[in-house]
């Protein structure tokens, strides 16, 4: 195997953007240790399809992390691991369902303490020589430009240099609070790397709002979960927005990742993903590759997500990692297909008598008050 003396620590594998790149560590022929918050979470990735059909064997092992904001907490998972892809952090949950007072707590405290102790684990244990962290394009932005009350000029494109201030106390909405959490994350890791210059880099990522076949989902509401959410819900027809114009496909977001590791890519350096889209778009390519789901109704074309422009700078992405990224097309593909088979699949379990027990078909199909964030 290509890298088999190097050992992978990723975090984060139970979600979207995880699972692909766990999948992408394994196809490159990494050892990997992934760090999840109990053995059933565990159980539940060694049994994915798309895990056992790769036969990872002792390439794929798991450690017990139940707490990422406890002190210490990944100090035994990193033993032996020359490399760490941190992604675990808290994402909006949809439906504003935190309270405003715990905002901090939620989202600012995991995103902000996980990320530290995976630098302090790193730095003790001596063997680490990079870190990949997944932050997102919402940590370069001012959230008066995320949510369209300030439009920023196309001659002032995002770069990966940009930076906002943190902000105290309780933002006024989830993805409010989820922004500030991402903010907080790199304002804190740059911060403890200049201070504490250790003998490892560290590679940000920033995509946009990712897209894509999700392999941690096993039911249609679980498809719907995340940023997937907005093609989705725009497609089952919701109405709602406004949205960021970009997006990225978790594929492609998977490959920077386990490309990141190699050191050939310059380190102390952030890299934006992503491209311009237009979220009502879909409705026009679901017409042309899903005509079938359209005329039978599972798919709805009367939905609408209003979109911001956001311009970004990806040259240095571009230069860098050299490979073209999927298609606002692509991604839509693939996010409505695995969708449609999920439903087909559930459909199927509840008509056929030797899955009765699986439920029903009418609970939670559609997902209602959509408020995804980037990755």
């Amino acid at each position: 195997m290509r890298h088999s003396r190097n050992l992978v620590l990723i975090t984060g594998a139970t979600g979207h953007v995880g699972a692909s790149t766990l999948l992408h560590l394994l196809h490159a022929g990494y050892h990997v240790r992934a760090a999840v918050r109990s053995e059933a979470k565990a159980a539940a990735v060694a049994a994915r399809p798309q895990i056992r059909s790769m036969h990872p064997g002792s390439r794929l092992t798991f450690t017990i992390v139940p707490d990422i904001t406890l002190p210490g907490a990944y100090d035994d998972a990193v033993e032996g691991v020359t490399h760490i892809i941190h992604i675990a952090s808290p994402l909006a949950s949809g439906a504003d369902t935190i309270a405003l007072g715990r905002h901090h707590q939620h989202f600012t405290q995991p995103a902000v303490q996980g990320t530290l102790n995976v630098l302090e684990a790193a730095n003790t244990v001596g063997t680490v020589r990079r870190i990949v962290i997944t932050s997102s394009i919402v940590a370069l932005v001012p959230i008066e430009e995320l949510e369209g009350r300030r439009r920023r000029h196309p001659s002032t494109p995002v770069t990966p240099d940009d930076r906002v201030p943190c902000v105290a106390g309780p933002c006024h909405s989830e993805f409010a609070a989820y922004a500030a959490s991402k903010v907080a994350a790199l304002h804190h890791a740059e911060a403890w790397m200049e201070r504490e210059r250790p003998a490892f880099d560290v590679v940000h990522l920033h995509p946009g709002f990712v897209l894509g076949r999700n392999d941690s989902a096993a039911t249609p509401a679980q498809a719907m979960q995340g940023t997937n959410g907005v093609v989705l819900a725009l497609l089952l027809g919701k109405k709602f927005g406004p949205y960021i114009g970009v997006t990225v496909c978790v594929e492609d977001v998977a490959r920077a990742h386990v490309a990141s590791l190699d050191l050939g890519v310059p380190g102390g350096q952030g890299y934006i993903l992503g491209a311009p889209a237009c979220w009502n778009d879909a409705r026009d390519i679901a017409r042309g590759e899903f005509a079938e789901a359209v005329r039978s109704h599972l798919l709805i074309m009367d939905g609408t997500v209003e979109t911001i422009p956001l311009p970004i700078d990806t040259s240095l992405t571009d230069e860098t990692f050299g490979f073209r990224f999927a298609s606002y097309a692509d991604q839509v593909r693939g996010t409505v297909r695995h969708f449609l088979d999920l439903r087909l699949r559930k459909k199927k379990s509840v008509t056929d008598p030797a899955h009765a027990l699986s439920g029903s078909l009418a609970s939670q199909d559609v997902f209602v008050g959509v408020r995804a964030a980037a990755c």
